[in-house]
């Protein structure tokens, strides 16, 4: 009996000590009240939502359908506008695209843009009718190339304060941030690295600044240990950090952020880092609302993105 009593002891004093350990969700914890009653009053006049996926949600149809009805939801119309793209993918969309599917049997009229393919015209004319924009995952260095050259940021900019939904995966997801952390190459390369010495090779790793719409850098995969020691990277940085795992999602409109965890990965995690404010690795997947404040006090402070 005394060792089951001892050992209940324990387990209460592991949880309280893993507690008493865990950074604070409340944002008085990092500002001022004067601090959190200024940002308050900042604006968002933007009347667009974005949905930034680390990952996952791409199993099955069940997954997927997710993610097309949040955004459609989203939209307010019964048969909105959807465009595909997969500059992360060097502009390269197969003839059957799950997502393609998938939005066009939910009742949208769906097109499909290569901004490294197609003219000028096309780029604007295609975003700028589009209830839904959706960008695959791939790789945030050749999307930003092709973005550059082709004028997308700035069409996206465009878009998101007219009201379009924004919505990616991985690369897909650091587009819509200030910038994303990812693997150098132009290639795509394997995320999941397994054997110890390949284990954080920092050097294949890079920042890259994107349509800065999130004023935050964004990591994905980051349950994954390819991506893992970006939590040491994200408390040195001078911006904010969101570091969003596999089968998260993060979703922004109007100021406030939620995070939508995928039911078949129920445990998945969002954190929030912010060094300049001591926020260090705050799981806001339950209770995003510190975020919210730390891109207001961002805006608040000046923010533009990378290329305005």
């Amino acid at each position: 009996m005394k060792k089951i009593i001892v050992s209940v002891l324990l387990v209460c004093f592991c949880v309280l000590c893993l507690s008493a350990c865990s950074p604070s969700k409340d944002p008085k914890k990092y500002f001022s009240d004067e601090e959190i009653a200024a940002l308050d009053k900042v604006e968002y006049t933007a009347k667009g939502t974005v949905i930034a996926m680390g990952g996952g949600f791409d199993q099955n149809d069940d997954q997927r359908m997710i993610i097309v009805r949040k955004s459609i939801e989203l939209s307010g119309k019964e048969n909105p506008k959807m465009l595909f793209m997969a500059s992360g993918h060097n502009d390269e969309i197969k003839e059957n695209e799950d997502f393609v599917r998938h939005y066009t049997d939910a009742g949208c009229s769906v097109k499909t843009l290569q901004p490294s393919l197609e003219s000028r015209e096309a780029v604007i004319e295609k975003i700028s009718e589009a209830d839904i924009i959706y960008e695959t995952g791939g790789n945030l260095n050749g999307l930003c190339q092709i973005w550059g050259k082709a004028g997308v940021f700035a069409e996206m900019r465009k878009a998101f304060d007219r009201g379009a939904i924004l919505v990616g995966v991985s690369t897909g997801a650091m587009c819509w941030a200030e910038m994303g952390y990812d693997n150098s190459s132009e290639e795509e390369t394997i995320r999941v690295i397994t054997d110890f010495p390949f284990i954080g090779k920092e050097a294949e790793y890079d920042y890259y600044y994107a349509t800065g719409i999130l004023p935050f850098c964004v990591c994905p995969h980051f349950d994954n240990i390819a991506y893992k020691h970006f939590g040491r990277k994200a408390k040195k940085l001078d911006v904010p950090s969101l570091a969003i795992e596999n089968g998260a999602a993060v979703v922004f409109h109007a100021g406030k952020y939620e995070i939508m965890v995928d039911p078949l990965t129920p445990k998945r995690k969002c954190y929030l880092y912010f060094p300049a404010k001591g926020i260090r690795k705050v799981d806001i997947t339950e209770n995003a609302d510190l975020a919210h404040y730390v891109d207001a006090y961002r805006r608040s402070n000046g923010y533009k993105a990378h290329d305005e």
